[in-house]
């Protein structure tokens, strides 16, 4: 329903027709449903906002025009021999119904012009989404950085992960798209919620401390809450919502969590319990950071991580590739440590004694066997 009424008000918006009251209720909407703002950022960079039409009719033959000058978009000119009588007297009231009507079949139009430009340009145009979001912030395997927002937030990214948001960012608007891993202190602002889209899940934030992680390689999409709330919702599942309190820490599974229906509600239901676990936040003793935040002061940890997860990890951190040359049984091996500042050779030599295994290094190339 929602999305009716954000393509007439964005309708009425770009004619230059809307009251005051309806581009009140269009900012609501984009509000409360932020993956609607690219499509209203896309459709105002194709059909700019024009002054005020004097009439309905005005409006209607302007939006006529703008669908004629589409590429391969072909607009049947009205019949001359039909003529529209005019109505003496006619108010403003009397003109709401023709008003609706024509923006109506506006609506209509745009929906048509939108799903033909998105789907039928160009491979640079089709992804117009991603054009919108100019600003891009990289790091690279085994570097790290952190940036100021335009609204004051802070973010830290780790190696490997790369942060985009719009041109607008700090408007209406709060939303950035991360792969990879980021460290968040959002400032706080309760008119622009501040929403991180990932591959397998959005982050609804106001105010708060969290990590998330969510790198495509991994299995997992994991968000960490240190402080204040977060609402959490699944890409394949929008009506789930998950709300994190502090010191929660939220793990959906990225390779399995892909279906979408299913005829025995039980085995659905199984299916969520296993790929969505929320538990507790860990924490290293005598130490008020958070494991999973402790790679902002350069500590590289393990906890309870599986032999492959340590390496993913030991790849990124050092800028290495690592062959694991190894049986099952060797691979599940669960590791816990902290290391601060050691070099590669360091943290290889630690994990050897756990895990029983051997290793060779040649150039950037890591063999466990």
């Amino acid at each position: 329903m929602h999305e009716e009424k954000f393509w007439l008000l964005l309708s009425v918006k770009l004619s230059g027709e809307a009251t005051p009251e309806e581009l009140e209720d269009f900012d609501e909407i984009i509000k409360h449903h932020p993956e609607l703002s690219w499509q209203a950022q896309l459709m105002l960079q194709m059909w700019p906002p024009e002054p005020e039409a004097s009439s309905t009719e005005d409006f209607f033959n302007r939006h006529l025009q703008r669908l004629s000058n589409q590429p391969d978009m072909q607009i049947i000119p009205p019949r001359e021999d039909i003529q529209n009588p005019e109505i003496p007297g006619e108010d403003h009231e009397k003109h709401k119904p023709l008003r609706w009507l024509l923006l109506l079949s506006g609506v209509a139009a745009m929906v048509i012009v939108f799903f033909f430009y998105y789907n039928n340009r160009s491979p640079v145009n089709a992804n117009a989404k991603q054009q919108v979001a100019s600003n891009t912030v990289t790091t690279r395997k085994g570097s790290k950085s952190n940036i100021q927002l335009p609204d004051g937030s802070m973010v830290w990214l780790n190696a490997d992960s790369k942060l985009t948001y719009d041109e607008n960012f700090g408007g209406n608007f709060r939303e950035i798209h991360l792969e990879g891993e980021g460290y968040f202190e959002v400032m706080r602002d309760e008119n622009r919620p501040f929403i991180i889209h990932t591959k397998t899940i959005d982050i609804r934030v106001l105010g708060t401390i969290f990590n998330v992680k969510a790198y495509d390689a991994e299995a997992s999409t994991e968000t960490s809450l240190i402080k204040g709330s977060v609402e959490v919702t699944l890409h394949n599942s929008p009506e789930k919502k998950i709300i994190l309190k502090p010191n929660e820490k939220l793990r959906v599974n990225n390779k399995n969590f892909e279906y979408t229906t299913s005829a025995d509600a039980e085995k659905l239901k199984a299916a969520e319990d296993m790929n969505i676990v929320v538990g507790k936040i860990h924490y290293q003793k005598k130490d008020s950071m958070a494991l999973d935040a402790l790679w902002i002061r350069n500590k590289l940890v393990f906890d309870a991580e599986s032999l492959e997860e340590v390496m993913r990890k030991i790849e990124r951190w050092y800028n290495v590739k690592v062959e694991i040359n190894v049986d099952d049984n060797m691979k599940s091996t669960q590791y816990s440590a902290i290391f601060d500042n050691e070099n590669l050779s360091q943290v290889m030599e630690a994990l050897k004694i756990t895990g029983s295994f051997s290793y060779s290094v040649n150039k950037d190339i890591v063999t466990i066997k």
